[in-house]
């Protein structure tokens, strides 16, 4: 399930890159750093890196989109918020289990629903207590 959301390839062309870097850019230095010392965290308590998870060497304060599978509930990078380009994905055995991972943040302000059932995109939708769910 992690494909939909990996680039095409592990480190994507710059040029591909320069449309999209307003997203990749930080407010400031205190941001920036933060953000690293999140992904830096989320590697060394376990989580899997798919892509990403470095700055844009030379170009000011860009954070590569990083992508982390393989998140447990008590890791940094799913307990606090990022606010930037960073995706965490978690492995969960029903779709009552996710429900009750998701409604039990601290933060819960967006959330996001992928499946092919419309019925079962609406029912968790509704379930979900986030102020967004796309």
């Amino acid at each position: 399930m992690t494909s939909p959301c990996l680039p095409p390839t592990p480190t994507p062309s710059l040029p591909h890159l320069l449309s999209y870097l307003p997203l990749f850019l930080q407010i400031d230095q205190k941001q920036f750093d933060k953000i690293l010392d999140l992904i830096d965290s989320g590697k060394k308590e376990g989580a899997k890196l798919e892509c990403g998870g470095v700055a844009m060497e030379d170009t000011g304060l860009y954070i590569l989109p990083t992508v982390f599978s393989h998140v447990k509930d008590h890791m940094r990078i799913a307990k606090e918020e990022i606010f930037g380009p960073v995706q965490c994905i978690f492995r969960f055995k029903s779709t009552q289990e996710a429900i009750e991972r998701a409604n039990s943040t601290e933060y819960g302000l967006a959330s996001a629903v992928f499946t092919r059932n419309l019925d079962r995109a609406l029912s968790v939708s509704a379930a979900l207590e986030t102020g967004t769910v796309w």
